[in-house]
């Protein structure tokens, strides 16, 4: 069993719904959601050589990668796929992408194997991740890549409001997806020192937060600030350091 850095009992109930009718406007500004699907395209370039690709996102959210990856590489949209235990993310993901691939369920059953299959910020949301990795596994095509990202280090507020229960050790998590067979392509830390810092600052007076920056609609205030943000956090991409895991795996030959 995966070795848990830290476990707190979330003195709030997370609802994925809820949490995504106060978010979704907001959300794809994020400085760390643009970044995360900057290092997914950039491995998918690198890391996946054939054409006409399908593309399944395991936690799909609002979408907001799929019609990324969509544009980005062409893909018509019966090649992409994606699941969510939220109906409004899958609800709000079916008005961008027009795909039979999108499940209102967390371990749909698959008529296809897909080429690549990415589970970004899901892990650290629920204990049943080692069964995740097996469907990711199991719906995998035989040279097909697993694009993963988590997080690692101590549960801030941000963290507890988005529903996270465990952060894991990265060295760890390579040894859990090497036993599950899995060939690690690429495994990096990234954060370092702003992203690192905005997770600590939150824990001040996150309430404030979550209702000026995280929630409602997106403002040319908002706008500024994240973008400002983004712009920073290039820094990181030049420390292997930080809370974020980025990890490409295949299936051993």
């Amino acid at each position: 069993m995966l070795k848990e850095i830290e476990i707190k009992q979330i003195p709030y109930k997370y609802d994925p719904d809820t949490y995504w009718k106060s978010v979704f406007e907001s959300y794809p500004y994020y400085p760390t959601i643009r970044h995360r699907i900057r290092f997914i395209i950039s491995s998918i370039r690198k890391f996946v050589k054939k054409q006409n690709i399908s593309v399944f996102d395991f936690g799909v959210g609002d979408g907001s990668l799929l019609s990324r990856i969509k544009d980005e590489f062409h893909i018509q949209e019966s090649n992409l796929g994606g699941c969510d235990i939220s109906s409004t993310a899958v609800d709000i993901t079916k008005g961008k992408i027009k795909s039979k691939f999108l499940f209102k369920e967390q371990f749909p059953v698959m008529e296809k194997k897909w080429d690549v299959i990415v589970c970004c910020e899901v892990l650290e949301h629920t204990r049943d991740y080692i069964n995740i990795i097996k469907w990711i596994k199991k719906n995998l095509s035989d040279d097909g890549i697993l694009i993963l990202t988590t997080q690692t280090g101590k549960l801030y507020g941000s963290d507890k409001y988005t529903g996270h229960t465990q952060h894991f050790n990265p060295g760890v998590l390579k040894e859990e997806l090497l036993s599950e067979e899995f060939k690690l392509l690429h495994l990096s830390l990234w954060g370092f020192p702003f992203f690192s810092l905005q997770k600590w600052l939150t824990s001040f007076n996150f309430s404030s937060i979550r209702d000026n920056y995280m929630e409602g609609k997106i403002t040319l205030f908002k706008r500024v600030v994240f973008e400002l943000a983004y712009c920073i956090y290039f820094i990181h991409d030049f420390i292997n350091a930080g809370p974020q895991i980025f990890i490409v795996a295949k299936k051993k030959d």
